[in-house]
């Protein structure tokens, strides 16, 4: 099975970083899947690649006070509103952390 990474994968075969396609065993790629550290991927196509950290980071820039929550993060919801397409929360995470450390 062939996943689209969310975070640095770890292998035999050395270091996979995020937003690279890699093929893992079903049951690895899976398990990767289902803790949301990756996504399902057809290689020869573009149209389900991950939405870009750069792109959320636009994203976040221009939510409003009421797009955040309690917890100070963007709201998916109102990051999805802004994108026009639906995203995870671990691609939420990981922008947002990237785009503190940028702040």
């Amino acid at each position: 099975m062939q996943i689209r990474t969310l975070i640095t994968l770890h292998t035999d075969k050395g270091k996979v970083p995020p937003q690279s396609v890699v093929a893992l065993p079903d049951t690895e790629a899976k398990a990767l899947i289902a803790k949301g550290f990756a996504l399902a991927t057809d290689a020869s196509s573009n149209e389900d690649a991950p939405i870009t950290e750069s792109e959320l980071h636009d994203a976040i820039a221009v939510l409003s006070e009421e797009g955040f929550g309690k917890d100070g993060k963007p709201l998916i919801k109102a990051l999805e509103e802004v994108l026009d397409r639906d995203i995870t929360q671990a691609e939420r995470d990981i922008a947002w952390k990237s785009y503190q450390a940028l702040q």
